[in-house]
């Protein structure tokens, strides 16, 4: 997350779990209070059970618009006046019983707030805030921040159409996809609510539709930080799912408040959390107010700050996944679709000639060229991870010793590993290391790799593949310690199966990682059997 938002690619989404501190209704208390306005009084609608609120708040509307349809012969309006005048009247009715019993200042509104404020420096420097609740307590925070700063703006911009262009100014902007009803009459309100069942319905068609083309494109390009939701809204479910499905190294995460810690069922939601990673690519945090409070500190806080308080409580705060795996295992594919983490392709510079053969088909002159050409590439990346080294999660496409499964002849290992390592520890430099990380192993049938070969224009076999990805096997293999590497067969799985299986070391395994630069010592020592 502190990576996305340093790129201004990080978002959060707010729903009605966040207005509880302030003494905002309820989804269905709020229903209760539209049954029981002057202008309506349907308390018989709620007297029943189990009814959806949706449907609910359907039936309520429906009551009101009978309620209005007196005869209008002589009042000489157009039907058109007359809906416009029954939108108005609802809207009337439910900012009303929306803001009842609140006070109008807002330091006495959020005199309880747990950690709303803490998550201000994000608003304000996010490209695009989005709230699924109809209040404006996002605006008028950020309105008292700013006078408090001198600033001359109010520090925000409201949006609620679903077919806007997004970005239209960098920090303070909130998107209302399900309307928006102000605390001052006198400030505008969305022209629509979504907010009884036919309104509902419609999102899901039009977010179908492609109608909410710009929040879909939000959630596939921005990571988001999603707090007070529910997951019961299913246009968020569909534009969630739909992010999954097409692009499967994109995940977000969600907050499941948890009021009271030590009552958690750690059962139940361990089940939770791996059907939102398995369905919606979102990783669940179970925290408390003052967790979450914390995590939005975290986020913001400025680099130095951050490493140095990182470096008093954890042993990690920097995370390196190198994905290996013989040519044509699915490694490029696989890092590519991790494009909202750091990452690094296989090669820095466009591959040198002839690399395209298999070993065996190469000239010595060749093999040489080659070869000290991949000994300056791995410097290059390596130098690339420790000036990269700050907070966050690097993937990374292959590892330095994957050199050693392109060298046949096993008596030539110990050579090619001091021109790794003199390539890593040039002139004084003799300090430099490579930088340790967690090996992710993608192992395949060979058969198939030999036809994905063939399509790159790979000159090679599937008996060289499977000798290939052996000699990987080998390598990896000797890594310490052992817990620092994780084989994921990617035989007869889909290139976004692999991913979530990637995915899932990542989020989900505790971080170990395995010393590189160790065992290439020790071959340049001991050569093959190191």
């Amino acid at each position: 997350m502190r990576q996305q938002f340093a790129r201004n690619q990080f978002g959060l989404v707010f729903g009605a779990g966040i207005g509880l501190d302030f003494k905002f209704p309820s989804w269905i208390a709020l229903l209760e209070r539209i049954a029981k306005h002057k202008d309506i009084q349907a308390n018989q609608l709620i007297a029943g059970t189990g009814v959806n609120s949706t449907t609910l708040a359907q039936q309520l509307f429906q009551y009101y618009k009978a309620k209005c349809d007196v005869d209008t012969s002589t009042d000489h309006k157009t039907s058109k006046m007359r809906e416009m005048e029954l939108r108005a009247g609802w809207r009337k009715i439910v900012r009303e019983c929306l803001y009842k019993d609140l006070p109008d200042n807002i330091n006495e509104l959020v005199r309880d707030d747990k950690y709303l404020k803490s998550l201000l420096p994000i608003i304000k420097k996010s490209p695009l805030t989005v709230t699924y609740n109809f209040d404006d307590t996002l605006q008028r925070l950020l309105l008292q921040e700013s006078k408090k700063n001198g600033e001359r703006t109010r520090g925000y911009r409201t949006l609620w159409s679903g077919n806007v262009q997004l970005n239209a100014r960098p920090g303070g902007v909130i998107y209302h996809p399900n309307g928006f009803l102000p605390h001052e009459e006198r400030e505008r309100p969305s022209d629509h609510m979504v907010f009884a069942e036919d309104a509902f319905a419609d999102q899901l068609i039009d977010s179908m539709a492609g109608r909410y083309a710009s929040l879909a494109t939000h959630f596939s390009q921005t990571t988001c930080l999603l707090i007070g939701l529910s997951l019961q809204d299913p246009t968020l479910k569909h534009l969630l799912r739909q992010s999954a499905i097409h692009f499967p190294g994109h995940f977000h995460y969600f907050v499941r408040f948890v009021r009271d810690a030590a009552k958690r069922d750690v059962a139940c939601d361990n089940a939770d959390a791996a059907a939102n990673f398995n369905v919606y690519n979102l990783n669940t945090l179970f925290l408390t107010a003052d967790e979450i409070s914390a995590l939005a500190t975290l986020i913001s806080a400025d680099e130095k700050d951050f490493s140095a308080f990182a470096q008093e409580i954890v042993q990690h705060w920097s995370f390196r996944f190198f994905v290996v795996g013989s040519v044509a295992a699915g490694k490029s594919t696989t890092v590519g679709n991790f494009r909202s983490m750091l990452t690094q392709d296989e090669w820095t510079e466009q591959r040198a000639p002839n690399m395209e053969k298999a070993p065996d088909l190469l000239t010595d002159d060749q093999k040489n060229e080659i070869d000290r050409w991949v000994a300056d590439q791995v410097n290059q990346k390596n130098l690339n991870l420790m000036n990269t080294a700050y907070s966050g999660i690097h993937v990374i496409d292959r590892a330095p010793l994957d050199a050693f499964a392109f060298t046949l002849d096993k008596t030539e290992w110990p050579a090619k590993a001091k021109l790794l390592r003199e390539a890593i520890t040039p002139g004084l430099a003799t300090d430099r290391r490579l930088v340790p990380g967690h090996v992710v192993f993608l192992k395949n049938h060979a058969g198939v790799m030999a036809e994905r070969a063939i399509s790159l224009h790979k000159n090679t076999t599937e008996e060289k593949l499977q000798t290939q990805q052996d000699e990987l096997l080998h390598v990896y293999k000797k890594l310490k310690p052992a817990i620092g590497l994780t084989i994921v067969n990617a035989f007869q799985k889909t290139p976004s199966e692999v991913v979530k299986e990637v995915a899932r070391v990542i989020f989900n395994n505790k971080y170990e990682e395995a010393d590189m630069h160790q065992l290439l010592l020790s071959i340049e020592e001991k050569g093959y059997e190191a």
